[in-house]
C-alpha cells in the first residue's frame, strides 16, 4: 500500500502544479487541527479525574483549556478548508489549461488512440479530480503520523495492550487496503466503458435524422445497452468490495473495542489502572480506528485518482503520427498560386480518400473546381492543402515554395477553408466574427460583400443576436453565408470550400455561385462540389477518380472527350447521393462501438 501510493503521488506531482503559499497553509491547517484532536481526549479524562477527586479548580482548568482546544481545532480546520479551495482552483485551472492546449495540437487521427469520449470525460472530471488530490496528499500524511503517534501511546502505556492495538490495526489496514485494491480495479472498466457510452451517444445525437430515416433505432438502441450493461456488471464488481468495506470490515472494529473493555475493565477493577485511564485509551483507540478508516478512504481515492493521472498523461503524452511543423519564412505578400507536383497520400487506417500522382495548378482570381465520386481524394487534397495530414512523396506549393517552409502566422492567415457544417459558436453574430476581426466596420463590410448583413439588420437584436450552438436558428444557407463572411475576415489569399453548397436550396446556390464570381477577383478559390451549376462557373475542373486524375479543364472541355466527367453530369451524381453515403458511414461507426 505505501509504495503504491508514493509512486502515485510522485506521479501526481509531476502532472500537477499547487500554489507553495496555499499549499503550505494546507498543511499547517491540517497540522495544527489534528494535533488539537489529540489533545480533546486528554482534557475530557482530565476533568473526569479532577472530579472524580473533588479538585474544583483543576476541573475548572481543564474545562477551560478544553474550550480554548475546540476553538483552535475549528478555526485550524477553517483555514484549511480555506486553502484547500483556493489551490482547488488555483491546479485546476493550470492542469486544464496544459490538457486543453495539447488538444489544439492533435492530429486528424487521434481518434485512433483517444476517443472524444475520453477527451471529454477527462477534461470534465479527471482535472476535478486530481485538483482535489493535493488535500488528499496532506491528509494521507497527517493523519498517518497521527495514527502512529496514538499507537506510541498504547505501547508507553501498556506493551501488551500496545501490541493488541497494532495488531487490530494491521488487521483492518490490509483488509481495507485490499477491498480499496480491487474496488479500483472494476472502476477502471466502469470508466472505460462510461468513455464508450459517452462517445456512442455523441454520434446517436450528430446521426439522428439518419437513424430515423434508415429505420435502425432497435440496433442503435441495443448497442448502446450492451456497452451500458457492461459497465453496470464493471460497477456491480466493484460494489462487491465496497459493501465488504462499508458493512463487514466494521466487525474489527468493534471486536477490537469490545476486547479492548475486557482488558483496560479487567486492569481498572485489579487497580492498575483509574477509570481515566480507561477513557482516555477507549477514547484513543477509537479515534486510531476512525482515523484508519478516513486514511483508507484517502487512500482509496488515491488510487481511484491514478486512474486520472493515468488519463491526462495519455492526452498529454499523445504524439501525432506526422509532425507537421512550420518553417521559418515570413513572406506574407502571398499571390496564391496553389501547385501539386507528384503528390502520393494514403491514410493509414482507412482505404477511401487515399491519392496518387496529383498533379495541378490553381491560379489568382479564379475558380478550380475538384469533383469526383465521394471517396476519390477531393477531400484529401483540401485537407493537404489546409496542412491537415502530410503527402508521402511530391510536394504541395504555394507561390513556388513548399507550403512547410511558411511560418504558422503567415499560412493561417494566407489559407482557410469553409466546410460542409461550418461550426458556429454559441455567442453573438458580432462575438462569432470578432474571433477572426474585431472591426465592426469590417464584420458588416464582409456580411454585405456576401449578402447577409440584409438579414442581420432584420433580426431584433441585429450583429448583436445570440446564435444557438451551431447557429441552429440559422437556416443551412444562412449559416453558410456567415461562415464565408468570417473566412472573409480572414483577409486570407487563398479560399477554399468544401461543399458548401451541398444542402442548399437552388436560390441559393445560384447567390453562392454570385459569391464565387465576385471572391475570386482578388482570391484564389479552390472548391469541391457536386453541384453541375456551380461546376459550370469553374475555370478549371479537376476530374478525380479512385485517387487519380483523370480530366483537367473547363466545363465545355471536358464534355467533349471525358467520360468520367460526362458520367457525373449525366447520371446525376447530386450532394444527396454523398449525404446518403456519409450518413451509412454515421451509422456503422455507431453500430462498431461494441
Amino acid at each position: 500500500m505505501i509504495k503504491d501510493n508514493i509512486k502515485i503521488i510522485r506521479d501526481f506531482f509531476k502532472l500537477v502544479k499547487g500554489s507553495k503559499k496555499w499549499i503550505f497553509l494546507l498543511f499547517f491547517g491540517s497540522i495544527m487541527a489534528h494535533l488539537s484532536s489529540l489533545l480533546i481526549p486528554v482534557f475530557t479524562s482530565n476533568i473526569i479525574y479532577e472530579v472524580t477527586n473533588g479538585n474544583t479548580n483543576a476541573t475548572y482548568m481543564n474545562i477551560g483549556l478544553l474550550a480554548i482546544t475546540y476553538i483552535a481545532y475549528n478555526l485550524f480546520w477553517y483555514l484549511n478548508y480555506v486553502s484547500y479551495s483556493h489551490n482547488f482552483k488555483y491546479s485546476y485551472k493550470n492542469l486544464r489549461e496544459k490538457i486543453v492546449d495539447k488538444v489544439f495540437t492533435f492530429d486528424n487521427e487521434f481518434s485512433d488512440k483517444l476517443s472524444k469520449g475520453t477527451i471529454l470525460n477527462t477534461v470534465n472530471t479527471d482535472t476535478a479530480n486530481l485538483s482535489e488530490m493535493i488535500d488528499n496528499v496532506c491528509e494521507i500524511l497527517v493523519v498517518f503520523v497521527k495514527v502512529i503517534i496514538m499507537i506510541i501511546i498504547f505501547l508507553k502505556t501498556n506493551i501488551y495492550i500496545g501490541f493488541i492495538v497494532l495488531l487490530l490495526e494491521c488487521l483492518y489496514l490490509k483488509s481495507f487496503d485490499y477491498c480499496n485494491v480491487m474496488s479500483t480495479k472494476y472502476l477502471r472498466g466502469q470508466q472505460k466503458y462510461r468513455d464508450k457510452l459517452t462517445d456512442n451517444l455523441s454520434q446517436i445525437l450528430n446521426g439522428l435524422g439518419e437513424i430515423k430515416v434508415f429505420n435502425i433505432y432497435d440496433k442503435i438502441k441495443n448497442n448502446f445497452y450492451i456497452i451500458a450493461n457492461k459497465r453496470a456488471n464493471q460497477y456491480m464488481l466493484k460494489r462487491k468490495y465496497v459493501n465488504i468495506r462499508s458493512s463487514l470490515l466494521p466487525f474489527i472494529v468493534h471486536f477490537g473495542k469490545v476486547l479492548l473493555y475486557l482488558v483496560l475493565a479487567f486492569l481498572v477493577l485489579n487497580g492498575k489502572f483509574e477509570v481515566n485511564i480507561l477513557i482516555l485509551l477507549i477514547t484513543y483507540f477509537e479515534n486510531i480506528m476512525t482515523n484508519t478508516k478516513e486514511l483508507m478512504g484517502y487512500s482509496r481515492q488515491i488510487r481511484e485518482w491514478s486512474i486520472s493521472i493515468t488519463r491526462i498523461n495519455n492526452i498529454l503524452n499523445y504524439s501525432s503520427k506526422q509532425q507537421i511543423t512550420f518553417g521559418m519564412n515570413d513572406n506574407d505578400y502571398i499571390n496564391g498560386i496553389v501547385e501539386f507536383k507528384n503528390v502520393n497520400f494514403s491514410y493509414k487506417s482507412k482505404n477511401r480518400g487515399n491519392i496518387e500522382n496529383i498533379n495541378f495548378i490553381a491560379e489568382p482570381n479564379k475558380i478550380t473546381a475538384l469533383v469526383g465520386h465521394s471517396g476519390s481524394g477531393k477531400t484529401t487534397i483540401i485537407n493537404l492543402i489546409l496542412r491537415k495530414y502530410k503527402p508521402d512523396s511530391g510536394e504541395i506549393l504555394i507561390d513556388n515554395k513548399n507550403i512547410y517552409e511558411y511560418s504558422k502566422d503567415v499560412y493561417s492567415t494566407n489559407v482557410v477553408g469553409v466546410n460542409q457544417s461550418p461550426f458556429i459558436f454559441n455567442m453573438s453574430i458580432r462575438k462569432n466574427l470578432s474571433l477572426i476581426d474585431s472591426n465592426f466596420d469590417n464584420q458588416v463590410e464582409a456580411c454585405k460583400r456576401v449578402g447577409i448583413h440584409e438579414y442581420i439588420m432584420s433580426l431584433p437584436k441585429g450583429y448583436n443576436t445570440i446564435l444557438t450552438e451551431n447557429a441552429t436558428n440559422f437556416s443551412g444557407g444562412q449559416r453558410q453565408l456567415l461562415a464565408i463572411a468570417r473566412t472573409l475576415l480572414s483577409k486570407a489569399e487563398i479560399l477554399i470550400f468544401d461543399e458548401v453548397t451541398s444542402s442548399l436550396d437552388t436560390l441559393l446556390v445560384e447567390k453562392i455561385k454570385d459569391i464565387f464570381e465576385n471572391l475570386k477577383l482578388d482570391h484564389t478559390i479552390i472548391i469541391i462540389t457536386h453541384k453541375k451549376d456551380v461546376m459550370k462557373i469553374a475555370d478549371k475542373i479537376i476530374v478525380l477518380n479512385k485517387g487519380k486524375i483523370v480530366g483537367q479543364g473547363t466545363h465545355k472541355e471536358l464534355m467533349k472527350n471525358n467520360e468520367f466527367y460526362i458520367d457525373l453530369q449525366t447520371n446525376n451524381y447530386s450532394s444527396s447521393h454523398k449525404k446518403m453515403e456519409s450518413n451509412i458511414i454515421v451509422s456503422e461507426n455507431i453500430l462498431e462501438q461494441k
